[in-house]
């Protein structure tokens, strides 16, 4: 598999994990875990792809980002990118913590909560957005396949 197509690949993993949080309508603690865990999932395989596209390769990204989201923006703000959601980075202080120990559970059980789930789907939506355009250029990120039908 060539660093591009898995870089492809990751993008459409994170975009998988936010269709399924849309479908969360109830605002309890067991949704909000859901909902944390899956939007940190598509933050991580986001950024990933950006830097997959950027030249890492997946075991660099494994051993040196592993699941620490603020680790993987640093790394990807290194290479150039440059998020949009202006609470990008707050909001990754916040989730990344709990989600790199597979504590996602107590960060959905906090009251009062520390996380707007709306917000943390928006945020993640955006970095979506960000990452596809970011690498649309030659890639097939966020377009029409780079592969040969």
């Amino acid at each position: 598999m060539t660093m591009r197509f898995r870089g492809e690949h990751l993008l459409e993993n994170a975009a998988g994990f936010l269709a399924g949080v849309r479908h969360l309508s109830r605002d309890d603690r067991y949704s909000r875990e859901i909902l944390f865990h899956h939007i940190a999932c598509a933050i991580e395989l986001s950024l990933k792809s950006f830097l997959q596209f950027r030249g890492w390769s997946d075991e660099r990204c494994r051993l040196e980002i592993r699941h620490d989201l603020t680790k993987a923006l640093d790394a990807a703000e290194g290479l150039g990118f440059h998020p949009s959601y202006p609470a990008l980075h707050p909001l990754l202080t916040i989730l990344s913590p709990y989600y790199c120990r597979h504590r996602i559970r107590d960060l959905a059980a906090h009251e009062p909560a520390l996380l707007s789930p709306q917000q943390a789907l928006k945020a993640a939506e955006e970095l979506l957005s960000d990452v596809r355009g970011a690498c649309s250029k030659g890639s097939g990120l966020g377009g029409p396949s780079s592969r040969s039908p």
